[in-house]
């Protein structure tokens, strides 16, 4: 066997998602057993990170102008550009409210078990970071006003090419969806040649990420290893509660969006709910949102008779710009790191969290994975609470928690594109296996 094709099998074994099962036991084990070993794969582990980190920004920056810009641009979005706006609102912001209520009202970061706590004390302890956070009390004293105001003077950059040095991503987001809007609008007759370069942006950030990846099993093994050295076995325990809710969260999302779509499709409960189930299997089983486009299509327009132009518009246009999935997600977890670390609620900061997880949740577009993961920063850095002391965890739960975020961001997706689009009147064959479809769901 020679060297490529080697190489070649190296590289469909490291591209399984089942990879990195082997990799987080390896971690745990050397963590736990081999503290000294672990230690020594540390720099490792933060090396990785930081190439992780790397790519965001240019794939940030490249794909929310470009899609934002191409949806201004767009005839045919024209006509639906305000039913769109008005939709994708409403159902981020619901998602986003959803996740964070979820976790807030059953505490899954609250009334841990003295070991669990003394496991996260060590964390805080040895994170680099500039300030100290207690666990017996609050980090943050209740300054609702200037904590809200603060937040909305850092969503506006002074200097663009400043936040881009410094690396501040609310400021570059928010910058991209300004530029992508006013690109749209642009007459100029470069404007396409401008899309073209962000999209090579994009697909060279997206392939520089891809090679990356390749090596997350190594990656998640050196941090796993350096985290359980320092924190020891009891700090996941904390974990299995916030699993569960972060589940709870994208079924409860995933009823109501199933909801919508029968109210608005006119068909019968028991039809959409076979019509959806397709989408349904390939989110959870692939992990892939875009894997999911033409079943989510067929679905719309074949089966529930919607229109045919709008679905193929609006669809594509959810599941790249809204990300449902991470907005929800990201949400449930920065309630959940507020827990944690005693964080005092108020007003503000329960704001700050829903627009925040949103704006982070939109960041993640052609994000997959664990680079969804680093951009729980935006969010988390407004409230002055860590993420580099949570983040192994969340990667090394993130295989259970993948397929429901991405279910989330297909299924929502296709429920906003009902609530758009508008039906067609059914036709008499139509109808009658309709009925005969749901005689049979009866029996």
């Amino acid at each position: 066997m020679n060297f490529y094709s080697v190489s070649k099998q190296l590289i469909k074994i490291l591209k399984n998602p089942w990879s990195i099962v082997p990799s987080i036991l390896l971690g745990l084990y050397i963590g736990i057993v081999h503290k000294d070993i672990a230690l020594l794969l540390t720099p490792l582990g933060e090396l990785y990170l930081i190439l992780l980190k790397m790519c965001v920004l240019p794939l940030l920056f490249s794909a929310i102008t470009m899609s934002v810009g191409k949806l201004i641009s767009s005839h045919e979005a024209n006509k639906y550009v305000k039913r769109i706006l008005i939709v994708f609102s409403v159902s981020l912001l619901g998602v986003s409210i959803i996740g964070a209520t979820a976790a807030f009202l059953t505490n899954p970061g609250g009334n841990l078990e003295d070991s669990t706590l003394a496991a996260l004390g060590v964390v805080v302890n040895t994170s680099e970071l500039d300030f100290e956070l207690s666990l017996t009390g609050p980090i943050i004293e209740n300054r609702e006003e200037s904590l809200l105001i603060s937040f909305l003077f850092n969503l506006i950059p002074e200097n663009i090419f400043a936040s881009l040095s410094q690396g501040n991503s609310l400021e570059i987001l928010f910058f991209s969806i300004v530029f992508g809007i006013a690109m749209g609008y642009s007459q100029s007759p470069a404007k396409e040649d401008v899309f073209k370069i962000l999209e090579t942006l994009f697909n060279t950030s997206k392939k520089l990420i891809d090679w990356i990846i390749l090596f997350l099993p190594f990656g998640l093994c050196f941090l796993l290893a350096s985290q359980m050295a320092t924190t020891g076995f009891g700090i996941l325990v904390a974990m299995q509660n916030f699993v569960v809710i972060a589940i709870v969260a994208f079924i409860i999302i995933y009823i109501i969006s199933t909801l919508v779509i029968w109210h608005k499709s006119g068909y019968g409960f028991g039809q959409v709910l076979m019509v959806l189930k397709e989408p349904t299997i390939l989110a959870l089983a692939t992990r892939s949102s875009f894997t999911c486009l033409p079943s989510a299509i067929s679905a719309l327009d074949e089966h529930l008779n919607f229109d045919k132009q709008t679905v193929n518009l609006v669809i594509p246009l959810a599941i790249t710009v809204c990300r449902f999935g991470p907005v929800a997600y990201f949400a449930t977890t920065s309630v959940f790191v507020a827990q944690l670390y005693n964080y005092e609620f108020n007003l503000s900061s329960f704001v700050i969290i829903i627009i925040a997880s949103i704006l982070a949740g939109m960041a993640t577009a052609g994000a997959t994975g664990i680079l969804t993961l680093t951009l729980l920063d935006l969010i988390l850095k407004p409230l002055g609470l860590p993420l580099e002391a949570i983040l192994v965890l969340l990667i090394a739960i993130d295989p259970i928690i993948d397929p429901f975020r991405t279910l989330t961001i297909v299924h929502t997706g296709i429920a906003a594109t009902a609530a758009i689009a508008d039906t067609h009147p059914l036709s008499t064959e139509k109808t009658t296996t309709l009925a005969l479809s749901q005689d049979t769901t009866i029996e």
